[in-house]
């Protein structure tokens, strides 16, 4: 499409941190297993310390730099935008950008960075504990790299979390809309989505580009979704549903195109839907047919869970 970015990302910064963990310690520490548990920074931070001899890995996170990272991956470019403090976490997502090719537009305002702590326990479910830090107030509008850009990727979450990133990616689509950049939105967070569906509904008719897997979509639009992912296609021109382990189902220009899931070794599956959207938005904004665009996703999320982390960066 010849423009300087493939994708262009705003999200939440922030970094992942995972520790193992068993069933007392989260009902001890009042969270809920296998949920996203959003506690004040007071808390977030005391576990953090008590924990910190036992951390066994951490990662920039955020969906939407998860998408920029595997577009970078696959030789595109890509760029990303949120708020950050000058804290450790702060330092780590910018290295992580860096390290990345991922081009910043990072702001840094006072405060603290995003961060989760991870913990897995011996069924291997993960339970997590977040504060968004000051990334929910990022305010700014990165004009130039939109309008530099082939496709705005958001996510559920920023569209509808309190704050001013909220307004911000709103106002970030209607730039998108005049300057020509595609907009792709990928759904996060059942439950949110349950609770905001007139509203997400609204806002999603002005995607060109909709991935969510089956519980996200239920959320959104009730049972049968694959009937409801062909009538939303009606109005978005490609719609991804993501099937797990049963691979994908895209809906475009009223063709269905169903693709496997790619043979791996399944290490941990966080972030595949994530690369799976880098490899679709990465293969459409190089011309490529939405069909050959979702096997580009299927092979990347397949190399994506093969590995511990939602990155397939080699760390030193």
């Amino acid at each position: 499409m010849g423009r300087k970015y493939d994708v262009f990302g705003i999200g939440t910064a922030l970094v992942d941190y995972f520790v193992t963990s068993n069933n007392d310690f989260l009902k001890k520490n009042g969270l809920v297993k296998g949920a996203t548990n959003f506690i004040s920074r007071k808390k977030l931070d005391e576990l953090h310390a008590e924990l910190s001899d036992s951390i066994l890995a951490c990662f920039s996170g955020d969906n939407a730099r998860n998408v920029c990272e595997g577009v970078c991956f696959l030789g595109g470019k890509s760029a990303y935008a949120s708020r950050i403090a000058e804290d450790k976490e702060g330092e780590i997502f910018e290295h992580s950008l860096r390290a990345q090719l991922i081009h910043s537009f990072l702001e840094k305002k006072p405060g603290s960075t995003g961060k989760i702590i991870a913990f897995i326990t011996p069924d291997f479910q993960r339970t997590f504990a977040a504060d968004l830090g000051n990334s929910v107030e990022y305010d700014a509008l990165p004009a130039e790299g939109i309008k530099d850009s082939n496709f705005l990727h958001l996510t559920s979450i920023t569209l509808l979390k309190k704050g001013k990133i909220s307004e911000s990616v709103h106002d970030a689509i209607e730039f998108a809309k005049e300057n020509g950049t595609h907009i792709s939105i990928s759904l996060e967070d059942p439950p949110m989505i349950n609770a905001n569906k007139n509203n997400l509904r609204k806002i999603i008719s002005e995607s060109d580009v909709l991935f969510a897997n089956e519980e996200e979509l239920e959320a959104l639009v009730g049972p049968e979704e694959e009937k409801e992912a062909q009538r939303l296609a009606e109005d978005i021109a490609i719609v991804c549903l993501k099937k797990g382990k049963n691979g994908s189902v895209i809906f475009s220009q009223g063709g269905r195109f169903s693709i496997p899931a790619y043979p791996a070794k399944v290490v941990d599956t966080t972030g595949g839907g994530d690369f799976y959207a880098a490899g679709v938005l990465f293969s459409l904004s190089r011309g490529q047919s939405a069909e050959s665009a979702g096997h580009q996703g299927a092979r990347l999320a397949a190399k994506v869970i093969e590995k511990f982390g939602a990155t397939l960066y080699k760390q030193n």
